[in-house]
């Protein structure tokens, strides 16, 4: 693997008295795409959220950069280069899509910057900038989801949570996700993503983890996770 980028283990965490991750680990290298695959209510929304500080473990360590975050705040985190596309896309509804991209940059105060990359987010995502008057709630599921996704751009991340960006999308405009995603990565973008189309996941990843009730179970090349006989029979319909 390449220099690590981010380094998480033993981490429990939770809910109240329910107890969701046990002894989770995983890493990210430099440059990667990993996914986390696994069963509804495996986990994974979890393991993000402690990550991007959404949520505090209850024992474990998260290092990013070399800075162990395990206690800083979400937005604090956001400063230092790690960004989360969540579940359910989030997104401001009665803002227009130009105010949720400049709400992504919140932290930023390089005007010129700004507007470069909300060019950019219109160059990966044209749809975007058709639609840049219009407000986020009006737009359809997959619409919303590339705003998300340029939102959490807008930040200029080195490493990108992405949470179940196919879910509620229609088949083309994932793909169209997906190239974009891909595209990033080969920017230099490092990807950690969780997504319920195990099959497509592990077949632009690097290196993926599988996750069953808040525990890894089998992690590896994706490649080979993708042979795994234990993966293909539980997640890849074979």
């Amino acid at each position: 693997m390449t220099d690590v980028l981010l380094d998480v283990r033993d981490l429990d965490a939770g809910y109240g008295a329910v107890g969701v991750l046990d002894q989770f680990a995983l890493s990210v290298g430099a440059g990667e795409i990993v996914c986390l695959i696994g069963a509804n209510g495996a986990g994974k929304s979890t393991a993000l959220k402690c990550i991007s500080g959404l949520l505090a473990p209850r024992r474990g360590s998260i290092v990013f950069a070399g800075q162990d975050i395990t206690r800083t705040p979400a937005h604090r985190i956001v400063e230092l280069g790690l960004a989360h596309v969540p579940e359910g896309r989030r997104i401001f509804p009665r803002l227009s899509v130009l105010e949720n991209l400049r709400l992504g940059a919140f932290l930023r105060t390089d005007s010129a910057g700004i507007a470069q990359d909300t060019d950019l987010s219109f160059s990966l995502f044209p749809i975007l900038a058709e639609r840049r008057h219009q407000s986020g709630g009006t737009l359809s599921g997959g619409e919303q989801q590339m705003l998300a996704i340029a939102r959490a751009l807008m930040s200029r991340p080195r490493l990108l949570l992405m949470d179940e960006p196919s879910m509620g999308v229609a088949p083309l405009i994932t793909a169209r996700i997906f190239e974009a995603i891909c595209a990033l990565n080969r920017q230099g973008l490092s990807i950690l993503l969780v997504e319920q189309n195990a099959r497509m996941a592990l077949s632009m990843a690097n290196r993926g983890y599988v996750l069953e009730t808040g525990r890894v179970t089998v992690k590896g090349l994706a490649a080979h996770l993708a042979t795994d006989e234990r993966v293909k029979k539980a997640y890849l319909g074979g």
